[in-house]
């Protein structure tokens, strides 16, 4: 009788385990490209765009820096602890668009510009 019983409970918690478990509400897209000495890695967000990130990686190592999302309603993304650098990227495409096969952009930092395009992976 004891062993039946709990036989029941171990089958209940295995059946009530899964109703936990909360979808993913999004699927993240990754973009890579370089340019100007820069690797530039770009995960989009489908469907929650701000899990976007951006991560910048000079060519000679140094380390990447991250970028996140602005809260200016664009896909603007900014140092993620030095929001004021004035070191920012800009995508041309719609938070709310659906993900395309290239995404183009701008880098400013330091007073230059750079341009570029990344390419889904």
């Amino acid at each position: 009788m004891r062993a039946s019983r709990l036989c029941v409970v171990f089958a209940l918690l295995a059946l009530g385990l899964p109703a936990f478990a909360e979808p993913k509400a999004y699927e993240l897209v990754k973009y890579r490209g370089k340019a100007a000495g820069l690797t530039i890695a770009f995960d989009f967000g489908d469907g929650y765009p701000e899990a976007s990130e951006i991560r910048i990686t000079p060519e000679g190592g140094g380390g990447s820096r991250k970028l996140v999302l602005d809260q200016s309603g664009g896909m603007r993304f900014v140092l993620e602890k030095n929001r004021g650098s004035g070191e920012e990227v800009i995508l041309k495409m719609s938070p709310g668009d659906a993900p395309p096969r290239k995404v183009e952009g701008t880098y400013r930092a330091g007073g230059q510009v750079t341009r570029f395009t990344l390419v889904k992976r």
